[in-house]
């Protein structure tokens, strides 16, 4: 992982949402404990864009869709 060569370690998780597991989530975010790192914000009608983005492997954070 190229995280390796500056001491860090990285791995990848695959979580199923359920219902308590999304409440502890709530919870640590409230709490401040977890903070989630976008680095994208696109409107719903660029979500074409948004996958690209994703393909290419760059992001430091997640890419959000907004619906609002």
């Amino acid at each position: 992982m190229p995280a390796a060569p500056e001491g860090l370690h990285a791995a990848w998780v695959l979580v199923e949402p359920d219902h308590l597991g999304l409440r502890e989530i709530t919870a640590l975010v409230e709490a401040g404990a977890l903070r989630p790192v976008v680095d994208t914000v696109l409107p719903l009608s660029e979500a074409a864009k948004a996958h690209e983005l994703g393909e290419l492997g760059r992001t430091t954070g997640k890419i959000v869709l907004s619906v609002v």
